[in-house]
């Protein structure tokens, strides 16, 4: 299997590399489990299990990419592929989001899993919390596909890996003040059209993933995005 070389691929500038990063791994989408996992537990029991989930989940990063760019090469999977896959699920997780606030009209909302006096932060910052809610797999594989193809390019990895760090304390930060977004007026009505905007956006950005390994794939001349 021949690999498409970075040349080949126009670099992500780091406010691009930022977006997606931030729509995928970002605190939106982590703001209303965490809360839910909390509900009546003390700030220390908040503060620990927030901490743990983001240890875990810098570590988890590391060893998924780590993992998934070796497999990636000895597989003989293209990143074309991977980058195909990886829009793929991004475009379905998002259009499911998008669907379910229209089926929400005719029935009740799914209560979030309950937790137990004995759960502890540990048990939960693996799971549920880090994987899959901080880590998404469309996450992680968006992450392979920018590493791979800057596999050498020192500097450029060392920002993808600034941008990453950078995400994941947004994470942290919005999990110790998830209680007081929560509570203040009307930011329940903003967080649901945020999160329609997003889904929206992550929608977009999973066909222009798929349109862009078409073209690595070489079915499709040219490229959109630079």
């Amino acid at each position: 299997m021949v690999f498409f070389q970075p040349e080949q691929v126009p670099p992500f500038s780091p406010g691009k590399v930022f977006t997606f990063l931030f729509l995928m791994l970002g605190p939106f989408k982590i703001i209303g489990p965490f809360a839910a996992m909390t509900a009546g537990r003390d700030r220390t029991f908040k503060h620990r299990l927030a901490l743990e989930a983001t240890i875990v989940s810098a570590i988890g990063t590391i060893a998924a990419v780590m993992l998934g760019t070796k497999i990636l090469r000895k597989w003989g999977v293209s990143v074309g592929a991977l980058l195909l896959t990886a829009g793929i699920v991004l475009f379905l997780v998002a259009l499911q989001v998008v669907l379910d606030q229209y089926a929400a009209r005719d029935g009740a909302a799914k209560p979030a899993p309950p937790t137990t006096p004995e759960t502890s932060p540990s048990e939960l910052a693996f799971s549920p919390l880090a994987f899959p809610t901080i880590i998404t797999p469309y996450g992680v594989a968006v992450l392979i596909v920018l590493v791979t193809l800057r596999t050498g390019q020192t500097m450029t990895l060392l920002r993808i890996a600034g941008i990453t760090a950078i995400v994941l304390a947004l994470d942290f930060l919005a999990m110790l003040s998830a209680d007081r977004i929560l509570n203040r007026p009307m930011v329940r009505p903003i967080l649901g059209i945020l999160g329609s905007v997003l889904s929206v956006l992550q929608a977009a950005l999973g066909i222009q993933a798929m349109v862009d390994a078409l073209h690595l794939l070489h079915v499709i001349p040219g490229l959109a995005t630079g």
